[in-house]
């Protein structure tokens, strides 16, 4: 699990190898990779996430929340809940997951019209080499809310790399530090590169905004884009707060796989 950041292109020095030693130099980048190594090495991460959008367009506004509970113990065992709000009404969205993991046996919820005969969950064995991040590679796709903050949480590098391999360009932002989500926080700036360039389509980049405590916690992120349905151009906010714990004891009653 150490090549995260050559993969990244964000530092030469693994996270492994990074250990608790706090940044030479206080940049945007080296706070970046020192909140990516405390996750590395948690034992534990315990919390919960909160992903809000909201759009926005000459006929008003709408908004949805994905609220996210989960705990990782490492190597093996683990537990995931999200929820939507409002729940979708449609059908054509789920508006509940789950996943559990005791280090020997899986389950996770599966959405409705998914497979034949329209099992409501599965169950699978946990191969001796899968860990935490193996879990995750086996539901991810399945996610109301397949963000970075829960990719950190389970440490996977390839969840990770999604939003990641996106971002240039990291900087301290202005003003450098505030308070977010009732913590002192790094501000970090950095480009998001939303569409590549294509076919005579220009890049597009976007300013995204990561959050990080003096404790080197993830306590958010978040950007602003306009996109265009037919003729109705959107503005799109998306905010994810997170508040995870590393390190902490968790009862292995939380692991039952049902």
């Amino acid at each position: 699990m150490t090549a995260l950041a050559l993969a990244l292109t964000l530092t030469t020095t693994s996270a492994a190898q990074m250990g608790a030693a706090a940044p030479q130099q206080e940049t945007a980048k080296a706070v970046f990779e020192q909140m990516l190594a405390k996750y590395h090495e948690a034992k534990t991460v315990a919390g919960k996430v909160v992903f809000e959008q909201t759009a926005r367009s000459a006929s008003g506004e709408k908004k949805v929340a994905i609220a996210t509970t989960l705990f990782v113990s490492k190597p093996k065992k683990f537990s995931l809940q999200q929820t939507r709000t409002p729940a979708d009404t449609s059908g054509t969205l789920s508006n509940s997951f789950w996943a559990i993991s005791d280090g020997k046996k899986m389950g996770y919820s599966i959405p409705k019209g998914l497979l034949p005969g329209d099992p409501p969950k599965m169950y699978e064995a946990v191969p001796d080499y899968a860990g935490v991040s193996e879990g995750l590679d086996a539901f991810a796709p399945l996610l109301l809310d397949r963000s970075f903050p829960i990719a950190v949480a389970f440490y996977n590098e390839y969840e990770m790399r999604l939003l990641l391999q996106e971002v240039v360009n990291f900087k301290f932002g202005e003003p450098k530090e505030m308070e977010f989500a009732g913590k002192p926080a790094w501000v970090i700036e950095a480009q998001y590169i939303r569409f590549r360039a294509k076919d005579g389509r220009p890049e597009i980049r976007i300013p995204i905004y990561f959050y990080v405590s003096k404790d080197y916690d993830l306590l958010g992120m978040e950007y602003e884009e306009n996109l265009m349905d037919g003729q109705v151009t959107y503005r799109l906010e998306s905010k994810w707060t997170a508040q995870l714990e590393r390190d902490v004891e968790i009862p292995d009653t939380t692991f039952v796989v049902k």
